[in-house]
């Protein structure tokens, strides 16, 4: 999952010169303890693209001990450098409570700053802690809000819930032609869940 996120990271960001390129490549060619020394040198520099693939280096243990706690310190180095990917990191950590203790506050705080920047994992999150009311008090207003911005950028989760709740009429007023529509994105994708509730609530004729 955590090399899934690394190769993502890649992929949606620009490269400057340098270190980070350098560390980048050796990194793709799986010479771990190299990659390692240019991100650091990076991170000195304030990528807090480099201070969160530290962070990920750590909690996979690519090349050198793996050590969740200091995966941790880097995250948070690299969140409050301005990195959405690590606001993002954060805020899961506080939600699980494996690393340190369970914060659902702290896990919103974090969330809603890489909500706002655009990310749609994080966006799915928020809609999830206010639709359970955790660490804030149940909203589901709140909760449509971001489903909708996370459905809108392609999260399958938040096109399934948020067409669930225009069935249920939750947070909004029963709207099937809306639920419908949500549900199909989804189910055009091959989700199963998709498929079931498309037949289940015979969306079809909307």
């Amino acid at each position: 999952m955590l090399k899934k996120m690394f190769t993502s990271v890649l992929v949606c960001t620009y490269l400057f010169g340098g270190s980070y390129d350098d560390g980048l490549s050796l990194y793709k060619k799986e010479n771990f303890k190299q990659a390692f020394e240019n991100f650091l040198i990076a991170s000195k520099e304030g990528d807090n693209r480099a201070m969160l693939n530290i962070g990920i280096m750590y909690a996979n243990g690519d090349g050198i001990e793996k050590n969740q706690k200091t995966s941790f310190v880097w995250f948070e180095k690299s969140a409050n450098a301005g990195n959405i990917y690590a606001f993002n990191k954060l805020g899961n950590i506080y939600a699980s409570g494996i690393i340190v203790k369970q914060d659902f506050k702290k896990a919103l705080k974090w969330f809603e700053k890489a909500g706002n920047a655009g990310n749609s994992e994080a966006a799915y999150n928020l809609g999830y802690l206010y639709t359970g009311g955790l660490g804030t008090k149940p909203d589901l207003k709140m909760a449509l809000k971001w489903y909708e911005k996370s459905a809108s950028a392609g999260n399958i989760n938040a096109q399934l819930n948020l067409g669930f709740m225009y069935i249920g009429g939750q947070g909004t007023k029963v709207d099937y032609k809306k639920a419908s529509f949500w549900i199909k994105k989804a189910k055009d994708t091959g989700s199963k869940k998709a498929s079931l509730m498309w037949e289940e609530f015979n969306l079809e004729k909307y």
